[in-house]
């Protein structure tokens, strides 16, 4: 388990590094902002920071309650609809690509509006409320997106984003769809 993390630090560190030295060339424009962020979702609901670590990309950790939910059919099992809340903390990297180009054309950039990739290391604790047929346990994993967020006022921003996530309870391992859809309530911006 050792490898893949560091592999993620090694990309965090390469990504924000090169960025940075690409930026001293960009003087005038425009730079994400360190945001404080109530996250409401459909099934969580979290408090997140991002930190800027070079001109278009933020650090984010974050930390609350996720949920999850599936659906599944067989012939010989029926049909079954599971879900879990549990309590999450995370750390992971947002790059806004598309900054530049909504300040060129003069759209809004506030509260980082912009179109990102984002990946996410997360920790899951034993699940808090979860259907009788789960047998959820304390889990880490990877999320591996791309999503926009646009600023609704100054003090609310919409989210959605769409990848890849995967993880393990150290005893199982599991790849799916990832569907994220939130809005953030906008708490500071130091």
């Amino acid at each position: 388990m050792r490898i893949p993390i560091s592999c993620f630090f090694f990309l965090l560190c390469y990504l924000g590094v090169g960025q940075s030295i690409n930026a001293q060339g960009d003087r005038g424009l425009p730079q994400v902002q360190p945001l404080h962020k109530i996250k409401l979702s459909l099934l969580g609901l979290t408090y997140q920071w991002e930190k800027p670590v070079s001109r278009k990309s933020v650090l984010t950790l974050e930390g609350g309650v996720a949920g999850g939910m599936s659906f599944s059919a067989g012939s010989i099992s029926g049909t079954a609809f599971r879900y879990a809340i549990v309590p999450e903390l995370g750390i992971g990297f947002k790059n806004y690509y598309n900054l530049d180009k909504r300040f060129r054309k003069g759209k809004s950039i506030d509260n980082n509006t912009a179109n990102f990739l984002a990946t996410d290391l997360f920790v899951n604790g034993n699940p808090i409320l979860s259907s009788g047929n789960i047998t959820a346990r304390e889990a880490v994993g990877l999320t591996i997106a791309w999503g926009m967020q646009r600023s609704l006022s100054s003090k609310l921003n919409f989210e959605w984003q769409a990848g890849v996530i995967g993880g393990t309870d150290f005893s199982d391992w599991v790849v799916a769809p990832n569907l994220r859809i939130a809005f953030s309530f906008i708490a500071g911006k130091k």
